[in-house]
């Protein structure tokens, strides 16, 4: 069957999203532009199809015009869309068309469909709707597609059956993580891609899940369950994107890559191992960090850890179950500093609880820190989150309507404490505390004695200097003859970052 699956994007946000990097009169702040990255779900979800005999197409609505996307809803025997609820709208948009245009069948999924399915097929956008990972699901629809009395026995969908919405009792994850295919990386334009990214890379995604349950994250896709790839499939998949791409950078989107200690020191001693050289970015928390992993990591290439901290205040981080304390916060940043790891915390305002008091102690916190960089957000209820009931009676209207922007800060409920604009002068409060605690001379100074001063106690350290600087002498010269020479010239420095520049008063 000749399958074309879409990730969709919200148009009116795609737009803003240039203008505003296209305007060089505004300021940058964290995230200006959406960073084009090639979907990664739909990407795996190509590679099994493949694998199966069918033939794959992948779009992604971010980069592509609608005629690119109706030349291949008109191409295929069945179209399948992604949607995360802030693009919604969109995607129900081109069900709609699919269906009623080129009477092509239609599967939704991604996370709006797992928690919203009526969203779609009570507007006749969707025929089928997948409940959770698509892996085995998708094959099976495709199996019995024109079978409509044999969808009853399809695990984990949602349709409608003479006008009542059907759904089939939930499909089991996906166990073994080296048995999923590894990304269809050859159905995407990666150099195409790459041209376009803020930062130049290649993504992955090594594991899947996460085990904690804080209040705002949506979790339906995968719920609370981690499983990863075997260290050594890891490093197959990272050497086999050094040799397609040689890319500068690769971006691990595992939504916490640190969880299994023992999983991350192998991986990082296999690239050691097999003398790769690459840069590499990943997102964790704090809490997980321990002295041998960090060093590890840092050994291995690791060049940027992203923590989600969300509050500083001990309260709020109860309230929104992040399974953390400021101790453990300060006692994790240290180590990064010692270790001389560039790290940023993301931040969270807008929970129905915060008060300017618990703001106060984020700033007091992140001073503390004197974290790298900090992404201040303001919270975007999603369906499926606990924190979304929490706000119900907030909501300006329902949020799928609404293309919010998850980095845009669109207002979507009314605060019980705050204005929008007062959300927004804490988030340049914060700001600014972060920069008065680490811009200038002192903190610098500062910065540089703690990890002097790590060294002395621990001289290990001092090899593993002398190690990283002889890496990272290879790997630029790797970079330097490749395509992507470019990002070292430090021109696109603040762009590239994406970090606030903000004055300490």
């Amino acid at each position: 069957m000749k399958v074309v699956l879409i990730y969709a994007k919200s148009q009116a946000i795609r737009q803003r999203a240039a203008e505003v990097f296209a305007d060089e009169s505004v300021t940058k702040g964290e995230l200006a532009r959406d960073e084009i990255y090639p979907p990664l779900g739909i990407r795996i979800l190509g590679a099994g199809l493949e694998q199966r005999g069918h033939e794959a197409r992948l779009l992604d609505d971010s980069i592509e015009e609608i005629e690119t996307l109706r030349e291949a809803m008109q191409w295929a025997d069945l179209v399948g869309i992604s949607a995360l609820t802030p693009n919604a709208r969109r995607a129900r948009e081109l069900g709609k068309i699919a269906r009623e245009e080129y009477s092509k069948p239609v599967v939704m999924g991604g996370p709006h469909p797992t928690t919203n399915p009526e969203f779609f097929l009570n507007a006749g956008s969707a025929d089928i709707c997948v409940q959770g990972e698509g892996d085995l699901t998708l094959p099976e629809i495709i199996e019995k597609l024109h079978d409509r009395a044999s969808w009853d026995s399809i695990q984990g969908i949602t349709f409608l059956k003479d006008g009542e919405q059907i759904a089939t009792p939930r499909r089991a994850l996906v166990k073994k993580m080296d048995e999923v295919p590894w990304p269809a990386w050859h159905l995407w334009d990666i150099p195409r891609f790459m041209k376009l990214m803020v930062n130049p890379g290649v993504t992955l995604i090594t594991s899947r899940g996460c085990p904690y349950a804080c209040t705002f994250c949506d979790a339906e896709m995968t719920p609370r369950q981690y499983r990863a790839m075997s260290a050594e499939k890891t490093v197959d998949m990272m050497e086999h994107l050094l040799k397609a791409y040689n890319p500068p950078q690769m971006i691990l989107f595992d939504d916490l890559f640190t969880i299994q200690r023992k999983r991350v020191i192998a991986i990082c001693q296999e690239i050691i191992k097999r003398d790769l050289f690459f840069e590499w970015i990943c997102e964790s928390r704090v809490d997980t960090m321990d002295y041998e992993m960090l060093r590890w990591m840092r050994k291995a290439g690791c060049i940027k850890i992203y923590y989600g901290l969300e509050s500083g205040s001990p309260r709020m981080l109860v309230t929104m179950k992040k399974g953390v304390t400021p101790e453990k916060v300060l006692a994790g940043a240290k180590l990064n500093r010692e270790l001389g790891m560039y790290f940023k915390f993301f931040i969270l305002y807008g929970f129905p609880e915060d008060t300017v008091e618990d703001h106060r102690l984020t700033e007091q916190l992140i001073a503390k820190t004197r974290v790298d960089a900090v992404c201040v957000s303001v919270l975007q209820p999603i369906p499926g989150t606990e924190v979304y009931e929490q706000l119900k009676p907030y909501l300006l209207k329902d949020v799928a309507e609404m293309e919010f922007h998850y980095w845009h800060s669109t207002e979507s409920f009314k605060h019980p404490n705050f204005t929008h604009s007062e959300l927004h002068a804490e988030r340049e409060r914060l700001l600014k505390a972060h920069a008065r605690a680490t811009k200038g001379i002192l903190p610098k100074v500062k910065r540089k004695l703690e990890r002097l001063w790590a060294m002395v106690r621990h001289p290990e350290l001092i090899g593993d200097l002398l190690e990283i600087r002889r890496r990272k002498a290879r790997n630029v010269q790797r970079v330097r003859e490749s395509h992507w020479g470019y990002t070292l010239t430090g021109k696109r420095d603040v762009v590239a970052l994406q970090v606030p520049i903000v004055k300490a008063d």
